[in-house]
């Protein structure tokens, strides 16, 4: 922000500029301010401590202070002041909340009319003497973000009765004990040019257990409502980091879960951009450059419980998972942090894949998968049960790629697999396929192919052959290979192989031999190493 010449020279003797790391401030205020030196006065056995902050140019109906502490509660007031002289207005009283995680404290202040003034002034104390610190502040504009008023010509965002998206279980607002709603009743989220589902970060009040986040939602809830001066919480939904779903603002028609579709309240977590925007907050501090107090990673749970919701919001509202955001897409904040802005990317593709396949089951398998001495993995499936599977894939994943390798009807069933090499990780997937699209992962096994210590020429499949057969082999050492057909005489008829292979590894070869004539013939494998033959076999094959 810019002071006016006449006001930054009046100024140079009292503020002197520390670089601002807000944490906690960043989600309630529109811009953060410099503060100057703290001042500490004792007035008989209690110390007050007292900072000074530019307020700025732009308009402003409030302000937010960050404190440090580890007393029990503290008190604050802010003042104001107009000019050049420093002439202060009377204390007024501001809100203080606690943080349930400790150590830290929010003070508020909010009028309705704009606030004229070029400064501010916190003062602070702690009742039993503990020491205070005041970190950080900001001003916001409450006429920037009305939660109270529907906008003329836009109607209530409705959602669709059906869908594919089963929600997160809800932790009501009934559940958390929620302060009611102030100042009459909520406006309905409403449609836009645009729908956006906006991921924002708490910056503070971490949570893990189920109590944790109660204590951290309910006073986040009474610094929204008291500090800040909303109607209500600001976001629609907040996740903690077990991946419990809270319900943030009232639903309009009394529904107690998402199965329901609930109608929406219009939210207070974006200023001036919350109209058709649902805004969904991660309970924790994720922005590493705010210091060693702000480095948390999402959790897996809490990552899974975005992406579901997400995707629901998307499939019943209409949001499409290209307008996901992070809160400073709309505005100058580091939230939702960068430890989770970096993820969206990754999450708008997670959403569209759950869009496509649903997470309402379509039945269940089994799938096992046995490798035999000959490196042929036997993969075998059992649906049990059918809610609308038509169609079955077997996916094969191997280090070189995925490739489908079964596709049929609903049935149990097996697939033979030599295609593998000696010692490979391999994993089998069967997905289930419903009449309208939807692909689910059904059941999922990991297998290895044997390395046998010596070699092995397999049965050739099929056997009895009628247009082509493939001969599976396995050497442990560098060899030249020689395997050839043979007639009831001994006469050679083909050959199939004839090379020099690399020890170690399952191979095999496939030869047409629908040109032959049917009966009864003899396939032979010769190995020749660096001291002549070390193995020679021979094999029955018939034709048909």
């Amino acid at each position: 922000m810019r002071l006016s010449v006449r006001l930054m020279v009046a100024a140079a003797s009292l503020l002197l500029v520390i670089p601002v790391h807000a944490q906690l401030i960043h989600d309630v205020v529109n811009t953060e301010v410099a503060l100057g030196p703290v001042s500490v006065q004792q007035n008989g056995k209690q110390t007050v401590w007292t900072r000074t902050a530019e307020a700025g140019t732009a308009p402003f109906t409030g302000v937010a202070v960050e404190l440090g502490s580890h007393a029990e509660s503290i008190h604050a007031d802010v003042r104001f002041s107009n000019g050049m002289e420093m002439e202060w207005g009377e204390w007024l009283p501001a809100h203080v909340t606690s943080n349930p995680s400790g150590g830290t404290f929010l003070a508020g202040y909010h009028q309705p009319e704009e606030i004229s003034a070029a400064y501010f002034q916190i003062r602070v104390s702690s009742p039993d003497g503990a020491e205070v610190t005041i970190r950080e502040a900001g001003v916001f504009d409450n006429r920037t973000d009305p939660d109270r008023v529907l906008p003329d010509g836009l109607v209530a965002l409705r959602g669709k009765s059906e869908g594919h998206i089963i929600p997160p279980p809800l932790i009501t607002r009934a559940d958390w004990g929620a302060a009611p709603f102030q100042g009459g009743s909520p406006s309905p989220l409403s449609n836009g040019s645009y729908n956006y589902m906006t991921f924002h970060h708490t910056a503070g009040w971490s949570a893990t257990s189920l109590a944790e986040g109660i204590a951290a939602v309910k006073s986040i809830q009474d610094f929204h409502q008291n500090g800040r001066g909303w109607s209500d919480i600001g976001y629609q939904f907040l996740i903690d980091r077990g991946g419990r779903l809270y319900q943030g603002r009232p639903f309009l028609d009394g529904s107690t879960s998402l199965e329901e579709v609930p109608a929406l309240a219009l939210g207070a977590h974006v200023g001036g951009a919350n109209t058709a925007n649902i805004g969904i907050s991660m309970l924790g501090c994720y922005h590493p450059p705010e210091g060693p107090n702000c480095t948390e990673m999402i959790t897996p749970e809490a990552l899974q419980t975005y992406i579901t919701l997400f995707a629901f919001l998307s499939e019943r509202y209409g949001v499409s998972p290209s307008f996901i955001r992070g809160h400073r897409d709309f505005s100058t904040t580091a939230c939702p942090g960068d430890n989770n802005y970096n993820l969206l990317p990754e999450i708008k593709v997670d959403v569209a894949e759950l869009l496509q396949t649903g997470n309402e089951p379509i039945g269940a398998a089994t799938i096992t998968a046995t490798s035999d001495e000959s490196g042929v993995v036997t993969v075998a499936w059992d649906i049990l049960q059918n809610d609308g599977v038509v169609t079955v894939m077997v996916e094969r994943v191997t280090s070189t790629g995925t490739s489908i390798v079964f596709t049929g009807g609903p049935d149990a069933g097996s697939y033979a697999d030599a295609s593998l090499v000696a010692g490979e990780q391999v994993s089998y997937r069967i997905y289930g396929v419903s009449s309208d699209g939807r692909q689910q992962r059904l059941a999922s096994v990991e297998t290895s192919v044997g390395r046998p210590g010596t070699y092995i020429l397999s049965q050739p499949f099929p056997n009895p052959a009628v247009d082509r057969t493939t001969f599976r082999y396995f050497v442990p050492t560098d060899g030249f290979v020689r395997i050839a057909i043979h007639d009831a005489t001994g006469r050679m008829v083909t050959r199939v192989e004839d090379r020099f292979v690399d020890g170690g590894t399952w191979d095999s070869a496939s030869i047409d031999v629908s040109g032959l004539s049917s009966g009864t013939y003899f396939y032979r494998m010769i190995v020749d190493g660096f001291s002549g033959v070390v193995f020679d076999e021979s094999r029955v094959l018939i034709v048909q």
